[in-house]
């Protein structure tokens, strides 16, 4: 039996990963019957016991400890003289700006190191966009072998755990896998996310600019669909993948197919009405950003404001050659399903 290791697993990420593997990913064959192939072993805070117990049972097994604590990683990981490790640990918007290294890049050394002492086969990191900043244009979309251009410290730290990663794989240390996620959502989501959905459908959105930026996106069902095959196609191994939905999707188009799938499928009447905030907004909201953070600090609000007229996009054209990585879950899709568990939860309070 395969044994299976995820860190990070009470994210929301994390939490449909283990879905995945548990129950398989509807639309996708690859991920069926992997729960008879798989133990599933998971390393999280004590304090967040009961929430993953609540919802998995004696399906997985749960080990305690802080990603920031080496013996801890050590401790974890010496239970598995072999496996797959899911490295899903990260921090994008701390109380202090030296989280954002502790847990981001000191963090991901010490589970690295602990996986390699232990014998570990790969390692699958988690990374983001963020190392490599802005698009230029509408025409260059981040690819494998972009340039790094990290924004602030969020892009710094990620950008530090990288580079990490590569080196240990450079050493042939373990195999290493880095699938670098854009904006994701799904069931299981951050409060922060829900009212992102409630602010659009109550016309208090804030839209800067045209809101003809565009973003790529993915629903947490096609990231973890593509976490998985990262895992089990060796030609995987020491390279670095993009995993989004196939196209992106411009601000404003977000906006309209949250509003769209509320009609259609919830029979939701959502406002029309957006905040409309010029572009220097967002240029004023990156130097205060910048300056605040200079100082150690960190404000989520003005970091999102920052961000919102930009363009963030990929292409997955390597995952989809290298992996086979197909998602057919589009942003539409994606929405009704999330809007469906939001439901059922009692967090669709439109």
């Amino acid at each position: 039996m395969k044994k299976i290791l995820i860190t990070g697993a009470s994210g929301w990420l994390g939490i449909n990963l283990i879905k995945a593997f548990l129950n398989g990913i509807d639309l996708y064959n690859e991920t069926q019957n992997l729960s008879d192939k798989t133990s599933i072993n998971i390393f999280i805070p004590k304090s967040e016991h009961d929430k993953l117990y609540s919802l998995f049972g004696d399906k997985i097994n749960y080990y305690y400890g802080d990603i920031r604590n080496k013996n801890e990683c050590e401790n974890f990981t010496k239970n598995f003289k072999t496996g797959t490790i899911f490295h899903l640990v990260g921090i994008i918007h701390p109380k202090r700006i030296s989280e954002l290294y502790e847990i981001n890049y000191k963090g991901t050394k010490n589970i690295c190191e602990a996986s390699i002492n232990a014998g570990l086969e790969k390692i699958i990191i988690l990374s983001s966009n963020s190392p490599f900043g802005l698009n230029i244009n509408q025409n260059s979309p981040f690819h494998e072998n972009s340039n790094y251009n990290p924004y602030l410290n969020y892009g710094r730290s990620k950008m530090l755990m990288e580079n990490y990663v590569k080196e240990i794989e450079r050493k042939k240390l373990i195999h290493t896998v880095l699938i670098r996620a854009m904006w994701f959502y799904g069931p299981h989501q951050s409060d922060r996310q829900n009212l992102f959905f409630e602010m659009i459908h109550k016309g208090k959105v804030p839209l800067v600019g045209s809101g003809n930026n565009l973003r790529s996106m993915s629903n947490t069902e096609n990231l973890s669909y593509g976490l998985i095959l990262a895992s089990i196609k060796e030609n995987a191994n020491g390279n670095v993948y993009w995993i989004a939905d196939k196209k992106p999707y411009s601000q404003m188009e977000i906006i309209n197919t949250v509003r769209v799938v509320l009609r259609e499928e919830f029979n939701i009447i959502s406002s029309k009405k957006v905040i409309k905030l010029p572009n220097i907004l967002s240029t004023i909201a990156y130097y205060l950003d910048h300056v605040i953070q200079n100082v150690g600090l960190y404000n989520s609000k003005l970091h999102v404001l920052t961000e919102l007229n930009k363009n963030i996009f990929c292409t997955i054209n390597k995952a989809e050659e290298d992996l086979g990585y197909k998602p057919k879950i589009d942003l539409k899709i994606g929405l009704k399903r999330n809007f469906e568990w939001m439901k059922t939860n009692n967090k669709l309070n439109f």
